[in-house]
């Protein structure tokens, strides 16, 4: 991949119908299309599961080009990353999502991610353009489409050793939290492994089964009881913006931000010869023991900061190359070759060639590395 600089993030988020009106929808798109139009930028327009997310999209899409922007409408929901990687192999200028990322289900928000600008392309302008509502986004309209689905997928299997995970006797759960990331990692594996990832909750639910669809410990009860009682190797939750993940071994618990990046750094140590910085939070997880251990065994630092996502973000900023594993105190998890922003099915399926390459489920293969 390039080394390009990370675009910019803008974002906006509110409850619906209090603060995400279709007149502030409006209002902030109109600025985002006389922004991309004074600089002849290409504009990516997506969404991801939420409440309405593709007719505001199709609404977002028909300002910009209206303006006279050249734009391309993504189908069906994608995960953040995939947007990301689209930018990272210049399919367009810039994106604009309409997304919340993990909030709860009943806000609604804009995420437009630019080259730099002094100004965001998303402040509110004095008045809203007039027109229908899309009723249904899958009118008959000529659009200029395109699908990211199967290039983000093939792009994951390009960054693991998928023959190694497709022939290993995996069982793995996966809970995509009804978002956009929902069918990925199956497809990624394919059909015909010995590898089986189990999903649940993958349906697209705008409310998101009522529940705040980020992967914390309350919201992961039903993952932590299957991937026990089955005996499963491991289990997975993804956020439903495809950002943050949980991990949870085969006895039901929950792996903490620091073994998790114990656990990729070991992997990119011994099976890919790489060194780099390993950043975690800065939270007594691990015993000091440990982490001396995985040290000794891996040949590896362990970076402790106060605010990792910040440290992380300085790094991807100026010199990701130097930056082999970070992880965020909410589970998300950078990798410096790995693109420009945490990817939680890219570090899903890196769980299962770690799995796989030891052949012992994850809940062995931690206490392994900290032995």
């Amino acid at each position: 991949m390039s080394t390009r600089p990370p675009h910019q993030r803008h974002q906006w988020e509110a409850v619906v119908a209090a603060g995400f009106t279709l007149d502030q929808f409006r209002r902030r798109c109109r600025t985002m299309a006389e922004t991309l139009a004074a600089r002849n930028w290409t504009c990516l327009v997506g969404c991801d599961t939420r409440f309405l997310g593709s007719q505001l999209a199709l609404d977002a899409y028909r300002m910009l080009r209206g303006a006279g922007v050249s734009a391309l409408l993504v189908t069906n929901s994608v995960p953040f990353p995939a947007i990301e990687m689209a930018l990272e192999q210049q399919r367009a200028d810039c994106a604009l999502l309409v997304s919340a990322g993990d909030r709860p289900y009943w806000m609604q928000g804009l995420i437009a991610l630019t080259p730099q600008l002094d100004q965001s392309p998303i402040a509110p302008a004095a008045s809203a353009p007039d027109g229908a509502f899309p009723e249904d986004s899958s009118e008959s309209t000529e659009r200029a489409l395109t699908d990211l689905r199967p290039i983000y997928i093939e792009q994951l299997r390009a960054g693991i050793e998928i023959e190694v995970v497709r022939r290993s006797p995996l069982t793995i759960f996966i809970d995509p939290m009804y978002g956009s990331a929902a069918g990925i990692v199956s497809a990624v594996i394919g059909d015909g492994a010995q590898a089986k990832a189990i999903e649940i909750n993958r349906e697209p639910d705008p409310l998101f089964g009522r529940q705040t669809p980020e992967p914390v410990t309350t919201n992961l009860v039903r993952l932590r009881k299957l991937v026990r009682e089955s005996n499963a190797h491991f289990g997975a939750a993804l956020s439903a913006d495809g950002r943050a993940i949980s991990l949870i071994d085969g006895n039901g618990a929950q792996l903490t931000p620091t073994q998790v990046g114990m656990l990729l750094g070991y992997h990119f140590a011994r099976h890919q010869r790489r060194r780099g910085l390993v950043i975690v939070p800065d939270v007594q997880q691990q015993s000091e023991t440990e982490i001396r251990n995985w040290e000794g065994r891996t040949g590896l630092k362990l970076d402790r900061e106060a605010a990792p996502a910040r440290k992380i973000g300085e790094i991807v900023q100026h010199d990701r190359q130097s930056l082999l594993v970070g992880v965020t105190a909410a589970g998300e998890v950078y990798q410096g070759r790995g693109g420009i922003g945490p990817d939680a099915a890219r570090t899903a399926l890196l769980t299962a060639e770690c799995v796989a390459r030891a052949g012992v489920p994850l809940a062995d293969l931690m206490r392994m590395l900290g032995s």
